[in-house]
C-alpha cells in the first residue's frame, strides 16, 4: 500500500489490509480504499508497529488500525488493540484491547478466540 506520508519514498506493508470489496483486483491498493490495518508486533518492530506505522497510517487517514502482540502479562497469549482515527487530531485512539478473545463490531462483525493463533 502506498501512502503519501512516510518514513521512506517506498511502500508500507501492513500485514493485514481490509479494503472495499467491490475493488477491482487488479487496482494498486491506496490508503482511501483502506477499512482497517493490522500489524503484528514482533520484538524486533517495537518502535515501527508501536510509533511510526501508525503514524503513517493516520496521516494517510486509515480509518481503524489494530496491533497484535504477545502478552508479557500473567494472562499470556495474543492481545489485540484496536484504534480508531480522530479525524480532528489526525491520530489513532484506543478503542478496546482485547485478550483471550476478540469480538468487535466495527469495521465488521468478527469474533476470534485468540488462542488459535497460536
Amino acid at each position: 500500500m502506498r501512502t503519501s506520508a512516510g518514513r521512506s519514498k517506498s511502500s508500507t506493508v501492513p500485514y493485514l489490509v481490509v479494503y472495499d470489496a467491490g475493488l477491482d483486483l487488479d487496482a494498486v491498493l491506496r490508503p482511501k480504499h483502506c477499512h482497517l490495518v493490522v500489524e503484528v508486533m514482533s520484538p524486533g518492530s517495537v518502535t515501527v508497529d508501536q510509533i511510526d506505522k501508525p503514524a503513517e497510517y493516520a496521516a494517510a487517514g486509515i480509518p481503524r488500525f489494530w496491533r497484535i502482540e504477545n502478552a508479557t502479562d500473567e494472562i499470556g497469549g495474543l492481545t489485540v488493540f484496536c484504534h480508531r482515527l480522530d479525524g480532528t487530531t489526525r491520530s489513532y485512539v484506543p478503542v478496546g484491547a482485547h485478550q483471550r478473545k476478540l469480538a468487535v463490531s466495527d469495521p465488521f462483525e468478527l469474533s476470534l478466540d485468540l488462542a488459535t493463533l497460536l
